[in-house]
């Protein structure tokens, strides 16, 4: 269902709002992976305990962030780095499906370690960045 003229403002403004509370792109990006790991380990824990509406939930939370992730990076740029990162969200998305359907939450728990280790690497760029201008 489409949302409403009043609706689609009430968005707008909300997105404005939050985007001028981040600092930075990398800010953005390092609070995406954060609330990425987050979902992550709530799909684990649906997967342990069959919760399967919570499961759905979550796995869809998890796939929609790589997904912006993924549409944030500039592809076209040829950067390796660009192509691996764009690789690894792919191959995000393709596990937690697998994770969620197979009910396997070990798969969960190793990207959940491949994610953690990219947000540390984003959180190094943003401070590196941050003293290079400072």
């Amino acid at each position: 269902m489409l949302l409403g003229k009043q609706q689609q403002e009430n968005y707008s403004n909300v997105q404005v709002n939050a985007n001028a509370s981040v600092s930075s792109s990398f800010e953005l990006i390092c609070m995406l992976h954060e609330r990425l790991i987050q979902e992550l380990e709530s799909v684990k824990y649906a997967i342990e305990t069959k919760d399967m509406e919570l499961k759905a939930k979550s796995s869809q939370k998890c796939i929609d962030i790589l997904v912006g992730l993924d549409a944030s990076l500039d592809l076209s740029s040829g950067e390796a780095l660009i192509q691996n990162i764009h690789a690894l969200y792919e191959h995000g998305i393709a596990t937690v499906f697998e994770a969620s359907k197979e009910m396997q939450p070990e798969l969960i728990e190793q990207f959940i370690k491949v994610v953690t280790d990219l947000k540390e690497g984003w959180e190094g760029a943003m401070e590196w960045l941050d003293d290079a201008q400072g």
